[in-house]
Protein backbone atom coordinates (compact mmCIF):
# COMPACT_ATOMS: atom_id res chain seq x y z
CA UNK A 1 0.00 0.00 0.00
CA UNK A 2 2.92 2.74 1.10
CA UNK A 3 4.41 1.74 -2.30
CA UNK A 4 2.09 2.72 -4.37
CA UNK A 5 0.80 5.72 -2.79
CA UNK A 6 4.74 6.49 -3.77
CA UNK A 7 4.40 5.73 -7.30
CA UNK A 8 1.38 7.81 -7.70
CA UNK A 9 3.16 10.85 -5.71
CA UNK A 10 5.87 10.26 -7.79
CA UNK A 11 3.71 10.34 -10.97
CA UNK A 12 2.12 13.30 -9.79
CA UNK A 13 4.51 15.35 -8.90
CA UNK A 14 6.35 14.88 -12.06
CA UNK A 15 2.88 15.40 -14.24
CA UNK A 16 2.88 18.83 -11.85
CA UNK A 17 6.33 19.99 -12.83
CA UNK A 18 5.16 20.39 -16.50
CA UNK A 19 7.86 20.15 -19.37
CA UNK A 20 10.36 22.40 -17.42
CA UNK A 21 11.44 19.66 -15.18
CA UNK A 22 11.04 16.47 -17.67
CA UNK A 23 13.40 18.35 -20.31
CA UNK A 24 15.86 19.19 -17.06
CA UNK A 25 15.61 15.02 -16.53
CA UNK A 26 16.61 14.46 -20.54
CA UNK A 27 19.41 17.05 -19.98
CA UNK A 28 20.74 15.09 -16.78
CA UNK A 29 20.42 11.58 -18.50
CA UNK A 30 22.28 12.60 -21.41
CA UNK A 31 25.01 14.14 -19.61
CA UNK A 32 25.25 11.17 -17.34
CA UNK A 33 25.57 9.22 -20.96
CA UNK A 34 27.97 11.42 -21.88
CA UNK A 35 29.93 11.24 -19.16
CA UNK A 36 30.37 7.24 -19.56
CA UNK A 37 31.76 7.86 -23.43
CA UNK A 38 35.41 9.16 -23.26
CA UNK A 39 36.49 12.51 -25.78
CA UNK A 40 39.06 11.02 -27.86
CA UNK A 41 41.56 12.90 -30.59
CA UNK A 42 43.45 10.50 -32.80
CA UNK A 43 46.12 12.72 -34.29
CA UNK A 44 49.07 12.58 -36.98
CA UNK A 45 51.12 15.22 -37.84
CA UNK A 46 49.01 16.05 -41.24
CA UNK A 47 45.97 15.93 -40.00
CA UNK A 48 43.71 13.84 -37.58
CA UNK A 49 42.29 10.26 -37.23
CA UNK A 50 39.45 10.61 -35.03
CA UNK A 51 38.32 14.06 -34.02
CA UNK A 52 36.06 14.97 -30.83
CA UNK A 53 34.85 11.41 -31.28
CA UNK A 54 33.36 10.07 -28.37
CA UNK A 55 34.28 6.14 -27.70
CA UNK A 56 33.84 3.85 -24.97
CA UNK A 57 37.63 2.79 -24.10
CA UNK A 58 41.29 3.08 -26.10
CA UNK A 59 43.80 0.76 -25.76
CA UNK A 60 47.80 2.01 -26.33
CA UNK A 61 50.88 0.73 -26.10
CA UNK A 62 52.86 2.55 -23.87
CA UNK A 63 56.25 2.20 -23.29
CA UNK A 64 55.64 0.90 -19.96
CA UNK A 65 53.10 -1.46 -21.37
CA UNK A 66 49.79 -1.61 -23.03
CA UNK A 67 47.42 1.36 -21.03
CA UNK A 68 43.85 1.03 -21.17
CA UNK A 69 42.21 4.54 -21.04
CA UNK A 70 38.69 4.68 -20.03
CA UNK A 71 36.33 7.88 -19.04
CA UNK A 72 37.61 10.07 -16.27
CA UNK A 73 40.82 7.86 -16.35
CA UNK A 74 43.75 9.94 -14.38
CA UNK A 75 45.64 12.73 -15.79
CA UNK A 76 48.66 10.81 -17.42
CA UNK A 77 51.44 11.71 -20.44
CA UNK A 78 52.71 8.34 -21.47
CA UNK A 79 55.40 7.68 -24.42
CA UNK A 80 54.25 5.67 -27.08
CA UNK A 81 56.15 2.51 -28.63
CA UNK A 82 55.74 0.77 -31.83
CA UNK A 83 52.35 -1.29 -31.39
CA UNK A 84 48.76 -1.40 -31.71
CA UNK A 85 46.36 1.28 -31.10
CA UNK A 86 42.96 0.14 -29.82
CA UNK A 87 39.71 2.50 -30.44
CA UNK A 88 36.82 0.82 -28.63
CA UNK A 89 33.30 2.35 -29.30
CA UNK A 90 29.45 0.97 -29.02
CA UNK A 91 30.66 -2.73 -29.63
CA UNK A 92 33.04 -2.18 -32.81
CA UNK A 93 36.72 -2.38 -32.42
CA UNK A 94 39.03 -0.37 -34.71
CA UNK A 95 43.05 -1.13 -34.79
CA UNK A 96 45.91 0.64 -35.87
CA UNK A 97 49.61 0.39 -36.02
CA UNK A 98 51.46 3.60 -34.69
CA UNK A 99 55.23 4.30 -34.90
CA UNK A 100 55.50 6.12 -31.74
CA UNK A 101 54.60 9.22 -29.99
CA UNK A 102 52.27 10.03 -27.07
CA UNK A 103 49.12 9.60 -25.39
CA UNK A 104 47.81 12.68 -23.19
CA UNK A 105 44.74 12.30 -20.70
CA UNK A 106 43.45 15.27 -19.64
CA UNK A 107 40.44 15.35 -17.54
CA UNK A 108 37.76 15.91 -20.38
CA UNK A 109 39.41 14.09 -23.00
CA UNK A 110 42.80 12.15 -24.76
CA UNK A 111 44.44 12.42 -27.06
CA UNK A 112 46.68 10.24 -28.78
CA UNK A 113 49.48 11.87 -31.07
CA UNK A 114 51.67 9.10 -33.02
CA UNK A 115 54.45 10.00 -35.67
CA UNK A 116 52.84 7.56 -38.65
CA UNK A 117 49.32 5.22 -38.25
CA UNK A 118 47.69 2.93 -40.27
CA UNK A 119 44.58 0.89 -40.14
CA UNK A 120 46.14 -2.37 -39.13
CA UNK A 121 43.84 -4.66 -42.00
CA UNK A 122 46.53 -2.07 -44.12
CA UNK A 123 49.64 -3.85 -43.39
CA UNK A 124 51.10 -6.09 -46.05
CA UNK A 125 52.74 -9.11 -44.45
CA UNK A 126 55.15 -9.81 -47.43
CA UNK A 127 56.08 -5.94 -46.95
CA UNK A 128 56.50 -6.35 -43.40
CA UNK A 129 58.76 -10.03 -43.82
CA UNK A 130 60.62 -7.67 -46.17
CA UNK A 131 61.53 -4.74 -43.61
CA UNK A 132 62.57 -7.25 -40.91
CA UNK A 133 65.15 -8.98 -43.32
CA UNK A 134 66.43 -5.30 -44.64
CA UNK A 135 66.40 -4.32 -41.38
CA UNK A 136 68.50 -6.65 -40.20
CA UNK A 137 71.03 -6.26 -42.98
CA UNK A 138 71.06 -2.29 -42.35
CA UNK A 139 72.02 -3.92 -38.81
CA UNK A 140 74.98 -5.99 -39.81
CA UNK A 141 76.17 -3.57 -42.29
CA UNK A 142 76.21 -0.39 -39.45
CA UNK A 143 79.49 1.48 -39.43
CA UNK A 144 78.62 4.22 -36.85
CA UNK A 145 76.57 4.60 -34.13
CA UNK A 146 74.03 6.73 -35.82
CA UNK A 147 73.45 3.95 -38.32
CA UNK A 148 73.19 1.26 -35.54
CA UNK A 149 70.26 3.35 -33.66
CA UNK A 150 68.39 4.28 -37.57
CA UNK A 151 68.76 0.26 -38.12
CA UNK A 152 67.40 -0.58 -34.54
CA UNK A 153 64.37 1.58 -34.67
CA UNK A 154 63.53 0.10 -38.42
CA UNK A 155 63.72 -3.30 -37.09
CA UNK A 156 61.94 -2.76 -33.66
CA UNK A 157 59.09 -1.15 -35.95
CA UNK A 158 58.75 -4.33 -38.26
CA UNK A 159 58.97 -6.73 -35.07
CA UNK A 160 56.00 -4.83 -33.89
CA UNK A 161 54.28 -4.91 -36.95
CA UNK A 162 54.81 -8.44 -37.65
CA UNK A 163 53.80 -9.37 -33.58
CA UNK A 164 50.73 -7.09 -34.53
CA UNK A 165 50.08 -9.15 -37.66
CA UNK A 166 50.34 -12.34 -35.78
CA UNK A 167 47.62 -11.39 -33.15
CA UNK A 168 44.94 -9.73 -35.76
Amino acid sequence: MLRQVAIRASAAARSAAGPAAAAQRRHLAEAAVAADKLHFNFLLPGGAIQKDAAVDMVLVPASSGVMGILPRHAPTVAQLRPGVVEVHADGAKEKYFVSSGFAFVHKERTDVCAVAAAPLADLDAAAVTQGVADAQAAMAAAKNDTEKAEAQIGLDTYTAMRSALAMA
